[in-house]
């Protein structure tokens, strides 16, 4: 399930009752203090589920998860891309944030919600850099057309103003899908951590 960025009574309810959670993050410093505020947040959660579940009878208390939520690690997108400049083909400043979002995570998520995953697991982005860079228009293109990315339809079936775009990119469109192929799997290495 998909959550809006806030911490309101519905996030909370959603994010304290399932299994696992992921944070998506811009390389930027707003996403250094999402992270800050998520781990504060859960810090303070924890404290009422455990209360809570501590109070119910043992007849309610079947109906709450056995554990806490707890964290699967996190994603960058939307970063520039720039081949060669850094480790993750990033723009230096997009990389020199995306450094930092593992030091972020290790201060500020606490280590009872972070603990079953591998300490590669919690510094390394989910599917690494498979959706890491930009789509540029990729996304727009294929939400218009009701298509994945990779599956955009041929030239004879585009709007003309948008075959210059497709005709352009169609081979990095059909790319996507190993991309998103790869970030699945990493994504379901992480669940499997949970049992």
């Amino acid at each position: 399930m998909l959550t809006s960025p806030s911490l309101g009574a519905l996030n909370k309810v959603i994010i304290s009752t399932v299994d696992g959670f992921l944070i998506p993050a811009l390389p930027d410093m707003f996403s250094m203090y999402g992270i800050r505020n998520i781990g504060s947040a859960l810090r303070q959660w924890s404290k009422e589920f455990k209360t809570i579940y501590g109070l119910i009878s043992d007849d309610k208390r079947k109906k709450f998860p056995e554990k806490f939520v707890r964290f699967l690690g996190y994603t960058i997108y939307n970063a520039k891309k720039y081949t060669g400049a850094t480790p993750w083909d990033l723009a230096l400043a997009h990389y020199n944030y995306a450094q930092q979002i593992p030091l972020t995570i290790e201060k500020y998520i606490s280590p009872e919600v972070r603990n079953h995953l591998s300490q590669d697991q919690a510094s390394s982005p989910i599917g690494l850099t498979s959706v890491m860079h930009s789509h540029n228009t990729m996304p727009n293109m294929a939400q218009k057309y009701k298509h994945p990315i990779w599956q955009i339809p041929s030239l004879q079936n585009l709007h003309p103003d948008d075959r210059p775009t497709v005709l352009g990119n169609r081979a990095v469109y059909e790319a996507t899908r190993q991309k998103y192929l790869e970030f699945a799997n990493s994504f379901l290495e992480r669940v499997n951590t949970l049992n």
